[in-house]
C-alpha cells in the first residue's frame, strides 16, 4: 500500500498486511489522538483519496455535509462512546455512493485505539429501495382497490336506475337523450375503475398457458395502427422463450398501453422495438432486480426511443393517476393498469434508460410448464337464454341502494325474491326449509361473514345450491372460492340483462 508519507509505527506483521490487503472490507487503525496507524488497500480504494499515517483521517474526503457527523463519531468513539459507532457517509469523490463506517474496538493484542471499518451499501440501499418501492405500490393497490369496489357499488345501482327510467321511455322522449348520455357516463366510470382494479391486481384473471410470441404477433396490425407511420416497429421474438400463464386478453392489453407510452413519448416518431427471450433461473442474480426469486422467466421487453424517463420521476411512473402530460390528456392509468396486471400474473415489471436514448420497459413471467397442454383457450359456453320467470332467488347484499336495484331488476325479470341485508341475516332463511330456493345471489365483501364462507354453509344445508357470486373485487382469498364455489360470476357494475341471464344459467347448471 502507498502513502504520501511514511509512518514509523508498524504494530501488524507482514503476512497479516498481506492478509488484510486481501480483504475487501476496508480496514483502518487510529491510535488515541485518532491519527492514522496502518490501514489496507480497500479502505483507501474507498475512501478515494490520499492518506498519511500519523494524521487524522482527513475531512475532505467526506462531501461537507458529511463532515460534522464524522469528526463528532470518531471523537465520541475516541472518548469512550459505547462501541461500535456507526454512521452513514458520502464520500467526495463519488457521492452519489454512500458508505458505512463502522467504528469498534480492536481485537486484543493490536496497538491501536480504534478500528474504523468501511463497507459499501450500494446493493443494500438498492434493494431497501425495492422493497420500500414494492411496499409503497401494495398499499397504493390495497386503497385503489376499497375505493374501486366502493364506487363498483355506485356504478352498480346507477347503471340500474337508468336501465328502468330507460325502459319507461322511448327514443324521442324529452329525457331519453339524457338518460342514455348518463348511461354512456356509467359506462366510463366503469371503464376507469375497471383500470384502477388492475392495479389494485384485484381483477378476476383467466389464466391460460399462451405463447408470447403468438399473442405479439397477433397484435402486431392493431400496434401498427396505434403507433402511426412515423414509428417504425420492429420484432425480435425468441421462438423458443417457452409458455407463460396469463389471461391472454389482459397480457394484449399490458403490450398496447406500453406501446401507446411508447408512441407519446416520440412525437416526432421513432423506433419501437418488441423482444422476447428466455431467462433461466441462474441468470435471474445478473439481472440485478433483487426482488426477482431465482426462477425460469420469459421476457418481454418493449423498447423505445423516445423522450425518456427523468430520473427522479422512474419511481413513481406506476402510481396510479401519476401523469407527464397536459391536463385533459391522459387519465394516469396507463401504466399502473400495466404494474397490476403483471403482478397479478405473478410477473415483474421494471424499467430503465435506454442505451442510447429512450426507455426500455422490462416485463419478466414465470415460464409455465411444458407439460405439452393445449395453449388454446377452450371455447366458451353458449349463452343462456335470459328467461328466468318462476326462479326463486335469495339475494344478499350489504349496500341498500344496491339492493333495491337489484330487486327491481329480478322481479321485472318474473323472479321470486327474498333479500338479506347480509351473510348473517341470510343464514336463518337459508335453514328455514319452507323457504324455496332455488338460486343463492350473493355479494362477496360482506361485514361479519364473507360470501365464499355464506356459500360453503348454505350448500351444508342445501347441497348442491346454484350460486351467483357478485363483486367490486376480489382479493385473493375470495378469487380461489369464486373458482371452487360459485356457479357463475358477476363483476360489478353488471345491468339487469347479465343479472338475468346468470340466475337463468345458474339455474339450468
Amino acid at each position: 500500500m502507498t502513502f504520501a508519507a511514511p509512518y514509523a509505527v508498524r504494530p501488524l506483521g507482514p503476512q497479516l498486511d498481506t492478509l488484510l490487503d486481501a480483504l475487501p472490507l476496508g480496514l483502518a487503525l487510529l491510535d488515541s489522538e485518532g491519527r492514522l496507524i496502518n490501514c489496507n488497500e480497500a479502505f483507501v480504494l474507498s475512501v478515494g483519496c490520499d492518506l498519511q499515517r500519523g494524521s487524522p483521517l482527513p475531512p475532505t474526503m467526506v462531501i461537507p455535509a458529511d463532515r460534522a457527523g464524522l469528526r463528532t463519531a470518531i471523537a465520541d468513539a475516541l472518548q469512550g462512546a459505547t462501541l461500535p459507532v456507526e454512521l452513514r457517509v458520502r464520500i467526495a469523490a463519488r457521492p452519489a455512493e454512500p458508505l458505512v463506517v463502522t467504528m469498534t474496538a480492536p481485537p486484543p493484542g493490536v496497538r491501536a485505539t480504534l478500528l474504523v471499518a468501511v463497507r459499501d451499501v450500494r446493493e443494500q440501499l438498492r434493494l431497501e429501495q425495492q422493497v420500500a418501492q414494492a411496499t409503497k405500490m401494495q398499499a397504493i393497490g390495497q386503497l385503489a382497490g376499497g375505493v374501486a369496489h366502493d364506487f363498483n357499488n355506485i356504478l352498480t345501482a346507477n347503471q340500474g336506475l337508468v336501465e328502468q327510467l330507460l325502459a319507461r321511455r322511448a327514443p324521442g322522449d324529452a329525457d331519453y337523450d339524457d338518460l342514455e348520455q348518463v348511461r354512456i357516463n356509467n359506462r366510463r366510470g366503469a371503464d376507469l375503475v375497471h383500470q384502477l382494479l388492475a392495479f389494485a391486481r384485484q381483477q378476476t384473471l383467466r389464466l391460460q398457458r399462451v405463447d408470447v410470441r403468438d399473442v405479439i404477433e397477433h397484435l402486431v396490425p392493431l400496434l401498427r395502427r396505434l403507433i402511426g407511420e412515423d414509428i417504425e416497429l420492429t420484432l425480435s421474438l425468441a421462438p423458443d422463450a417457452g409458455p407463460i400463464r396469463v389471461d391472454p386478453g389482459q397480457l394484449e392489453q399490458v403490450i398496447v398501453n406500453l406501446a401507446v407510452n411508447a408512441r407519446d413519448a416520440m412525437p416526432g416518431g421513432g423506433t419501437l422495438e418488441i423482444v422476447t427471450h428466455a431467462v433461466p433461473a441462474d441468470a435471474v442474480a445478473a439481472l440485478g432486480h433483487r426482488v426477482m426469486p431465482p426462477a425460469d422467466y420469459v421476457a418481454i421487453l418493449v423498447c423505445d426511443s423516445g423522450t425518456g424517463i427523468p430520473r427522479e420521476l422512474a419511481a413513481k411512473i406506476f402510481e396510479p393517476f401519476f401523469t407527464t402530460k397536459d391536463v385533459g390528456k391522459g387519465t394516469g392509468l396507463g401504466l399502473s393498469t400495466v404494474y397490476g396486471i403483471v403482478k397479478q400474473s405473478g410477473g415483474f415489471v421494471f424499467n430503465a434508460p435506454g442505451p442510447a436514448a429512450g426507455t426500455i420497459f422490462s416485463l419478466y413471467f414465470p415460464r409455465a410448464e411444458d407439460d405439452g397442454a393445449s395453449t388454446e383457450p377452450p371455447p366458451p359456453p353458449p349463452p343462456a337464454a335470459a328467461d328466468p320467470r318462476g326462479a326463486r332467488v335469495l339475494l344478499v347484499e350489504d349496500d341498500r341502494a344496491v339492493r333495491l336495484v337489484l330487486r327491481r331488476a329480478l322481479e321485472r325479470g318474473g323472479v321470486v325474491v327474498t333479500e338479506a341485508i347480509d351473510a348473517l341475516a341470510a343464514l336463518p332463511l337459508i335453514e328455514d326449509a319452507s323457504i324455496a330456493i332455488d338460486v343463492l345471489v350473493t355479494d362477496v365483501m360482506m361485514p361479519g361473514m364473507d360470501g365464499p364462507e355464506l356459500i360453503a354453509r348454505a350448500r351444508a344445508l342445501r347441497p348442491g345450491l346454484p350460486v351467483v357470486l357478485m363483486s367490486g373485487y376480489a382479493e385473493p382469498p375470495q378469487r380461489a372460492a369464486v373458482a371452487d364455489h360459485a356457479t357463475m360470476f358477476l363483476a360489478k357494475p353488471f345491468g339487469a340483462a347479465a343479472l338475468l341471464t346468470a340466475v337463468t344459467t345458474a339455474v339450468r347448471r
